[in-house]
């Protein structure tokens, strides 16, 4: 029996060894995932901030360019006085001046200003055509307005009008919101 003990307390000894050497590393495991799983988290939550705040400069950059819009619409959009008799009689004083237009906004482009007076007769009834669509003496009559005001002399510094060349329709899109809305 004796023997039988001494045999038994080694293998005791290498029993309890392997038991307290076996968790260690899973510890260190659970340890070392849970610092990367932190980490990740961390790196996501960074990413996620920066988006955010990407995503608020550009809105708020976007606010102030319209307001920049704005503040020339709040000026320029407005019905004549008197309204012309009809909405050809209408359309017809809009491409009259139109080409004033093209000059005004288009100023320092001279490929555009090219294109449009190569095919002047063309581009005129495509915007003769859309007048009509419109269905709105007062609309066709807001937009000669538009162009009239934009294209009287020293109205406008250069930065605006590279400003209304970037989106050359807003002012018009305004007369049809105000006096055609669902056009």
């Amino acid at each position: 029996m004796r023997w039988l003990s001494c045999a038994f307390v080694p293998a005791l000894i290498l029993s309890l060894a392997a038991c307290d050497s076996g968790p260690e590393p899973d510890a260190k495991q659970d340890d070392a995932a849970a610092k990367a799983k932190a980490e990740e988290d961390a790196k996501k939550a960074e990413e996620e901030e920066a988006l955010r705040k990407g995503l608020e400069k550009k809105q708020a950059a976007e606010a102030a360019e319209k307001a920049k819009y704005d503040a020339i619409a709040d000026v320029v959009v407005k019905a004549p006085e008197k309204l012309p008799k009809d909405l050809d009689t209408a359309c017809t004083e809009l491409i009259y001046i139109y080409s004033d237009w093209v000059k005004a906004i288009y100023f320092d482009d001279d490929k555009y200003q090219i294109t449009f007076f190569d095919s002047k007769k063309e581009n005129l009834g495509k915007v003769k055509g859309s007048c009509a669509k419109l269905d709105s003496v007062e609309a066709a009559a807001c937009m000669t307005e538009v162009i009239k005001a934009v294209t009287a002399e020293g109205a406008y510094t250069e930065a605006q009008f590279k400003l209304l060349q970037a989106k050359p329709d807003y002012l018009f899109d305004a007369c049809v919101d105000k006096y055609a809305p669902g056009k």
